[in-house]
């Protein structure tokens, strides 16, 4: 992982430890004003709705997966490119993103295995307003890391013969780690 990603889930990591003492001190408040019992089974129940919310949204995107590859279609992968990364590649990023060069954001994707080759395709969106597919041929090497947390992601780090390291993060990283090492043999 670049020291972007590093960076990132840093941020990730952070802004959940402070979602969770948020929902600590706010269940401390509800318990001290409607007793422990009705504010533990709110917690619970917020808890519960958020695990389904994210398991409805990995399970819809593996039947969709399951469902282009019985059509016949590559394998492939929903994938967050940075706007750095997109910019050193030379696609071309959308709106308010072009204009700065230290931009944090990602642009949303698929990451399809293609002949060999991995290819971003930015989404509808971001293609109206410009943005360009990149490919990435067997000449870079990648490696793939499951992140802690919910629906099922992971970082690809793709580096290329000069050394140039990109992250991009990916669903379902073991799918892709198993795809990627089928490639090789």
């Amino acid at each position: 992982m670049t020291g972007y990603g590093r960076d990132r889930e840093r941020r990730r990591r952070t802004r959940t430890l402070l979602a969770a003492g948020y929902l600590t001190a706010l269940t401390a408040l509800l318990g001290l004003k409607t007793g422990w019992v009705p504010a533990a089974a709110g917690l619970l129940g917020l808890l519960a709705l958020v695990y389904l919310v994210f398991s409805l949204i990995a399970w819809r995107d593996a039947r969709a997966e399951r469902r282009r590859r019985a059509a016949g279609e590559p394998p492939s992968w929903s994938a967050q490119l940075p706007v750095q990364v997109a910019q050193l590649l030379g696609a071309k990023a959308p709106g308010r993103h072009a204009r700065r060069a230290d931009e944090v954001g990602e642009l949303l994707g698929r990451l399809s295995l293609r002949d060999g080759e991995l290819c971003w395709e930015p989404r509808k969106a971001d293609r109206e307003r410009g943005v360009g597919p990149l490919t990435f041929d067997r000449s870079w090497t990648a490696e793939v890391v499951p992140l802690r947390g919910p629906a099922s992601q992971g970082c690809l780090t793709l580096t290329s013969p000069d050394g140039t390291a990109v992250d991009l993060w990916v669903r379902h990283p073991a799918d892709l780690r198993q795809a990627l090492t089928a490639l090789v043999r």
